[in-house]
C-alpha cells in the first residue's frame, strides 16, 4: 500500500537520543521504505510469519488475522479468538497462541480449533498470557502480565516469565520479579532469553538452560526517553544476534553484547510487536494499534517459530 512519508520528520534525518547515535536511512532499519501493509483494526499484536504469510491479533476484535503479500487484505483466520495476543508455531507449524481472555496458552489447529496446552501455575491460574517462543526442542516460553485479567483477580500473584515442557508437563518459572514482562525472544544459539520489560522501559538477559531453568539475569538496556510516546513491548532477533525491539519513539535496535542503542526508528502509531517476514526474512512487519506496517532491513530475521 502506500508510503508512509508525510510526516515523519523522523524518518528524514539522523537524530541523537540518550546520547546514543539513532537513525538514518543508512541504518539496518530502513526508514524510508516503511509502508502501510494492513490497517483498519482496533489494536493489532501478535505478529508472526508462516512462511509465506502473516499472521496476527486484534485483540480487542477477538479475531485472529492472515495476510497474505499480495492480496488486497487480510482474512479472518478464526474468530472468536478468547482476546488471543502473541503467536508463534511450534515444531510441527501449529499455530500457538497467547491468550488474555482465557488465560492461556493454546495452540489453534484449522481442523479441530483450539487446544489448551497450559492454563496453572501450581494449581493457580495464570494471569493472561502475552508473548510467547518455541524452541527448537519444543520448550514453551511466555510472559504473564496482568493486562487482561479484566475483572479477574490475579491468583498467581505476581506477573512471571515461564517455561512450559508440553511433553511431561513441568512448569519451570522463570522470574516473578519484573513489573509487566511482555516480549520476549532467543538468541540465534538459545542459549539467551530476552525479555521486555513495559513498566520499566527495560531489557532483560537470561543464560537458558536445557531444562528450561535460567540464571545470570542482566540488565542489558534501558531506553526510557522522557518525551517519546511508546513502550518496550514485542522483542526479535536477527540472525547476526542483534535485539529488535518496540520502545519509546517507535523501533530499537540494540546490541546486547555491548548494551547499546543502535538505531531508533519512528513509527506513525505506537508499536506493539514485530516479527521477521518476507522471501528472505529481512523485512520487519509491525503491529502498531489500528496498523501492520512493514519496513525493509539490512539484516536477516531467524524466523517467528522459535525468535
Amino acid at each position: 500500500m502506500g508510503r508512509v512519508r508525510a510526516g515523519l520528520a523522523m524518518l528524514a534525518a539522523a537524530w541523537m537520543v540518550g546520547g546514543a547515535a539513532a537513525q538514518d536511512d543508512t541504518g539496518i532499519l530502513i526508514g524510508d521504505s516503511l509502508e502501510i501493509a494492513a490497517t483498519g483494526y482496533t489494536f493489532t499484536e501478535g505478529p508472526a510469519w508462516e512462511g509465506a504469510r502473516l499472521i496476527f491479533s486484534d485483540i480487542p476484535g477477538d479475531a485472529v488475522h492472515v495476510l497474505t503479500p499480495g492480496q488486497s487484505a487480510a482474512q479472518v483466520l478464526y474468530a472468536p479468538s478468547a482476546n488471543a495476543n502473541g503467536h508463534t508455531f511450534d515444531r510441527q507449524g501449529r499455530l500457538i497462541n497467547a491468550e488474555h481472555g482465557s488465560g492461556a496458552v493454546t495452540r489453534w489447529i484449522p481442523e479441530s480449533g483450539r487446544q489448551v496446552i497450559v492454563a496453572a501455575y501450581e494449581g493457580k491460574r495464570l494471569n493472561s498470557p502475552n508473548d510467547v517462543v518455541v524452541r527448537s526442542d519444543g520448550l514453551i516460553l511466555f510472559t504473564d502480565p496482568p493486562y487482561g485479567l479484566g475483572e479477574r483477580t490475579s491468583e498467581v500473584g505476581f506477573s512471571g516469565v515461564f517455561a512450559f515442557d508440553e511433553a511431561s508437563e513441568r512448569m519451570v518459572l522463570i522470574d516473578d520479579q519484573l513489573s509487566r514482562p511482555n516480549g520476549l525472544a532467543l538468541s540465534p544459539d538459545e542459549a539467551v532469553l530476552y525479555v521486555g520489560d513495559t513498566a520499566t522501559q527495560t531489557l532483560w538477559a537470561y543464560d537458558l538452560a536445557a531444562d528450561g531453568t535460567a540464571s545470570g539475569k542482566r540488565l542489558v538496556i534501558d531506553l526510557k526517553v522522557e518525551g517519546l510516546s511508546g513502550n518496550v513491548d514485542g522483542v526479535r532477533v536477527d540472525s547476526a544476534g542483534l535485539v529488535y525491539l518496540t520502545c519509546p519513539g517507535g523501533i530499537c535496535v540494540v546490541d546486547p553484547a555491548r548494551g547499546t542503542l543502535l538505531q531508533r526508528m519512528e513509527v506513525p502509531k505506537r508499536a506493539t510487536n514485530l516479527a521477521w517476514g518476507g522471501p528472505d526474512l529481512s523485512e520487519l512487519y509491525i503491529t502498531a494499534q489500528s496498523d501492520v506496517y512493514r519496513v525493509k532491513t539490512r539484516a536477516m530475521g531467524t524466523g517467528s517459530s522459535s525468535r
